[in-house]
């Protein structure tokens, strides 16, 4: 195999290039050892892109990156390829960028990229980034001279339209392509940690602590294995009388349950998204010491054909196993003087809620409410299944996080001594469900409460652990037939309080 070509493109509000930390030079060191990569250390790239100016978007990176990169290849000679490896936003930046150059246009025998392996990626967004564009953070912001970069954030909020779009052409779309199976194949991986750096917790943003993720992204914001499914309410019958309607269109249905291509994904122990002590890509040294992040990135560089690929993925995904096992979840924190802190990392999974009518048109006047037991009672979850939930205002998006280990059940969890216990066993409560809930009254127009009873057999399986799973709810729009009316009377009469009729 030809030496590769190595490009680093980093994460969002970068300024400085120190923020590779020792990675670039370690690399080139494991291609000078007998037995490394074959990397050509003579062409390897820092990136540095604006994401700083409120004006800039990602879509607009993106395009800078292929100027850019039409006068490395130029230096490096024809027909060469390249490995990519990203961190943070770095990752979106160049699906957003192979998407737009080679897939829409269906040119993906020219593509040059080989490896893409990101580091903590946002593919799915960040939790961090709704905080971001709030007035705290601009002034945050002004003082470092900077801005905070809306346009970039506005792509990294949880359920952005932008990213919804492009992860669902990843799930729905991109298998058909068989990436793996080109003259030119693509091996993608996302290496991502969910170790927290105490140090850099901020008491005023929790999400710098949140368990399931690495202090800004979630594992499951991360990994590009994902579901798409589509719940759907039957559709309206017309001339139906309303109270048999209203009964028919409780119950929502199952139209599809589309998966992602498999995908490489490995949690790396002891890494946080930054800092020069834990950071997945700044806290490595260039040494010769043990380092998680250099072991995973070169796994992934001996990457050469699916076979290959096939191998890493089971590997990555029963290393993973072993990671979130009951017995290794229990983290302890000493702290001077005070007693010592316990977490437990429980395996955890996002699901974002596309609430849609059938229009087409959002449906923001309705409630998403999950139930379990028997009677799909809302109240019968387990104790903290819900970790966070957030609300797209742009594209009327939901964002749950879930702990994965509380519904589903879990053995308990050892203590830090020997015959210790440091939580007692999780004890499921399925059948878990859904509940769509309009607001309250009668409308011209509405939308009326539908279900999902579904049992845990049937449900979770789609709402995988360190995944995301895009759940598009179609609701009827009910329009009343008192929304227009004609009259012959001539006289003024006041139709302000008119009935509401039907539905039409």
């Amino acid at each position: 195999m030809a030496a590769l070509l190595v490009l680093f493109v980093h994460g969002w509000s970068v300024t400085n290039t120190d923020t590779y930390g020792g990675l670039p030079a370690r690399l080139k060191a494991e291609a000078a050892r007998n037995g490394g990569p074959k990397l050509d250390v003579q062409h390897l790239y820092l990136g540095q892109y604006i994401s700083f100016r409120d004006e800039v978007r990602l879509p607009d990176i993106s395009r800078g990156f292929e100027a850019a990169l039409d006068k490395v290849l130029a230096a490096a000679g024809a027909g060469r390829r390249f490995v990519c490896i990203t961190h943070s936003t770095g990752g979106p930046v160049i699906r957003d960028w192979f998407d737009r150059t080679y897939v829409q246009t269906k040119r993906l025998a020219e593509c040059p990229m080989s490896h893409l392996i990101m580091l903590a990626p946002a593919n799915f967004g960040s939790a961090l980034a709704q905080l971001g564009k709030s007035r705290l953070a601009a002034i945050k912001s002004w003082f470092n001279g900077v801005e905070p970069g809306q346009g970039v954030l506005d792509w990294l909020e949880l359920g952005s339209p932008e990213s919804c779009e492009l992860n669902l052409r990843w799930i729905d779309d991109y298998p058909r392509l068989k990436l793996l199976e080109s003259t030119t194949p693509l091996f993608q991986f996302v290496l991502s940690g969910d170790a927290i750096d105490r140090k850099l917790y901020d008491f005023v943003n929790p999400y710098t602590g949140e368990i399931g993720s690495d202090g800004v992204v979630r594992l499951a914001a991360a990994n590009l294995n994902a579901t798409h499914i589509v719940l759907e309410q039957p559709a309206l019958i017309e001339g139906e009388a309303l109270p048999s309607a209203r009964k028919r269109l409780r119950s929502l249905t199952k139209v599809s349950s589309k998966r992602s291509a498999r995908t490489a994904f490995k949690i790396v122990p002891g890494k946080a998204h930054s800092g020069e002590a834990m950071g997945i890509m700044r806290g490595v040294r260039n040494d010769e010491a043990t380092d998680a992040t250099v072991d995973a990135i070169l796994r992934c560089l001996g990457t050469a054909d699916a076979a290959g690929y096939a191998r890493l993925c089971t590997e990555f995904d029963s290393e993973n196993s072993a990671h979130q096992d009951v017995a290794n979840r229990l983290e302890v924190e000493h702290v001077p003087v005070l007693p010592d802190r316990e977490y437990i990392h429980d395996p955890h999974a996002m699901v974002i809620f596309r609430l849609l009518d059938s229009r087409g048109i959002g449906a923001p006047d309705v409630k998403v409410l999950l139930t379990a037991g028997p009677n799909h009672d809302p109240n019968q979850l387990p104790e903290n299944f819900l970790a966070d939930r957030q609300f797209n205002k742009r594209s009327g998006n939901l964002s749950f996080f879930l702990n994965h280990a509380t519904l589903t059940g879990c053995a308990a969890i050892p203590g830090p001594k020997p015959g210790e216990i440091a939580r007692k066993a999780l004890v499921p409560r399925p059948p878990y469900g859904l509940r769509i809930v309009p607001r309250d009254g009668d409308h011209y127009v509405e939308y009326w409460t539908a279900e999902l009873e579904a049992d845990v057999a049937n449900l979770l399986p789609l709402i995988a652990p360190n995944e995301t799973t895009i759940i598009d709810i179609r609701m009827n729009r009910i329009v009343r037939e008192g929304v227009y009316r004609m009259t012959q009377q001539l006289s003024p009469r006041s139709f302000k309080d008119a009935e509401l009729g039907g539905a039409l």
